[in-house]
């Protein structure tokens, strides 16, 4: 019986080696989506290490599993035929009688295209994005007025007020500033990299490289003014640190036993201090949240300002924003400066944002029947 873990490097050498730009972004990503399969079976119940014991209902589960991570049905698809493309291997190597990630039980979870390659997909709205940056401004402000009495408060609300301003007006992808708990280079924005005098900030891009995105007007003062609560004492510290209890609790003990300290001497270190008052009083680094903690941000935040949304999606997702801020940039200066932006190409962003460029036309058309009609008239 063969592993599935066992042969994974074997099918991405294999794919290495084909052709259409695999040996690239290709292996990768496959190999980063198949440690997250491998690790979802270790922890399934049944727990399937051999292809012998992998079945349909397996990679049922997986795609159920992906669809409920706040994801594009695209980036699902995505990830989903990297495993169906690593169970069609094992069929030509002899591991498997039949490709299951292609059964019709399998797939049926996958969210499809429903035919619309356009404005099918959420997008931040006008009425949404103001509702949300009215309320984090609230929440900031009275956090800032109060910050003798609750620092930690005040941290965490600008933290939240900075994170909804740049994803909704820079067009970046949540995991170009957030921690990506499958890609250990994306580690969160710091810093070092934001550059608030020119108005950039540098990420890590979808095209593995590291690449600056502009930083509108709205976004610098809520972050100029959450730099000033947070006072990071390092500019490596990531720009959207965790609050998680437990992990800052590990960090600040493993960080101050290292450097010598007693349990008596850390635990008066800690008495009278929130725990992200004490990394920041000693330097000691907490991890960015997640793109997962991000996107519970997001629901936290919509559920306490009261936003409700009509396209059936519980709150407004980060990838949402993204497509919001393509829709304004599109009517406004055109798919070239679009694509520019949002770090696409022209091609792709006028096939994401098609249904923009069909009203258009509708209105010219409807202009030229009007001036046609009014010409047969007199």
């Amino acid at each position: 019986m063969v592993r599935i873990d066992a042969v994974t490097e074997d099918f991405l050498t294999d794919k290495g080696k084909g052709q259409g730009g695999e040996s690239g972004n290709y292996r990768q990503d496959a190999g980063r989506e198949l440690d997250r399969f491998v690790e979802f079976l270790v922890e399934h119940e049944d727990s399937p290490t051999t292809f012998d014991e992998l079945d349909s209902g397996h990679l049922r589960e997986y795609a159920r599993h992906l669809t409920r991570q706040g994801w594009t049905a695209g980036t699902v698809r995505t990830y989903y035929a990297y495993i169906s493309a690593f169970c069609g291997w094992a069929v030509r190597e002899g591991h498997l009688a039949e490709n299951v990630a292609q059964r019709r039980n399998a797939t049926e979870p996958i969210p499809d295209d429903g035919g619309h390659k356009s404005g099918d997909q959420q997008a931040w709205s006008a009425e949404d994005r103001q509702q949300l940056t009215s309320f984090v401004d609230e929440q900031a402000s009275a956090a800032i007025d109060d910050v003798g009495e609750d620092r930690e408060a005040a941290i965490k609300a600008c933290r939240d007020r900075a994170l909804v301003y740049i994803l909704s007006y820079s067009g970046v992808r949540g995991a170009e500033i957030l921690r990506d708990r499958s890609d250990e280079r994306r580690q969160g924005l710091r810093w070092e990299d934001v550059h608030l005098g020119d108005r950039y900030a540098t990420v890590f891009a979808k095209k593995q490289r590291l690449d600056d995105r502009g930083l509108p007007e709205p976004v610098l003062h809520p972050l100029q003014m959450y730099q000033k609560v947070l006072d990071a004492p390092s500019e490596s510290w990531p720009v959207f640190p965790s609050f998680h209890r437990p992990t800052l609790s590990q960090r600040v003990m493993d960080t101050l036993d290292r450097r010598g300290y007693t349990g008596m001497e850390i635990e008066e270190m800690r008495a009278d201090r929130s725990l992200i008052e004490v990394c920041v009083e000693y330097d000691i680094e907490p991890p960015s949240i997640t793109t997962d903690a991000g996107r519970h941000v997001l629901k936290r935040l919509c559920e306490e300002a009261g936003i409700e949304l009509d396209d059936g999606e519980e709150y407004l997702m980060p990838h949402g924003a993204r497509r919001g801020a393509g829709e304004v940039l599109v009517r406004t200066s055109g798919h070239a400066a679009a694509a520019r932006a949002l770090d696409n190409s022209e091609e792709v962003v006028r096939e994401h944002y098609s249904h923009i460029e069909a009203g258009e036309l509708a209105d010219q058309m409807t202009s030229a029947f009007e001036e046609a009609d009014q010409q047969t008239d007199s």
